[in-house]
């Protein structure tokens, strides 16, 4: 069953500009430039159009570690930099791990970014307790 909600998509068949897909099959609805008629071609088994946010032109789907550790090295360099900034350094590293060479999932660059950013905000963090207990 396809996920894909009822909506006007390109004919599969190629013999209109568009067909009616109900949500569950192809129906014998189809427009041309605007004009919408009917046409029941002998098969109407093509495939389901794929999900949407699928397929070789979806976007990359964000990693969830690499946000968190880009927040949480922010948080811990700005507020509470030994607790967020170790959160940030285990986050970002997994979402290193997570992302590796895969091109479906985007955030390299922030989980980058919060694993430096939550190693600074250890260097002060340990540079403050020093400081206070010094």
């Amino acid at each position: 069953m396809s996920t894909r909600p009822q909506e006007w998509l390109p004919d599969p068949s190629g013999q209109h500009e568009l067909r009616w897909w109900d949500g569950n099959r192809w129906t014998e609805h189809v427009s041309d430039a605007g004009e919408t008629s009917t046409d029941r071609p002998d098969d109407l088994g093509y495939p389901p159009p794929p999900p949407r946010g699928s397929g070789p032109d979806a976007p990359a789907k964000r990693s969830g570690r690499a946000t968190a550790s880009l927040v949480l090295g922010i948080v811990g360099v700005l507020v509470f930099p030994v607790v967020c900034s170790t959160l940030a350094i285990i986050f970002g590293a997994l979402a290193l791990r997570d992302i590796g060479d895969r091109k479906d999932i985007a955030g390299r660059t922030m989980a980058w970014w919060g694993l430096g950013l939550g190693i600074a905000g250890l260097v002060i963090g340990i540079a403050l307790i020093a400081y206070r207990f010094a």
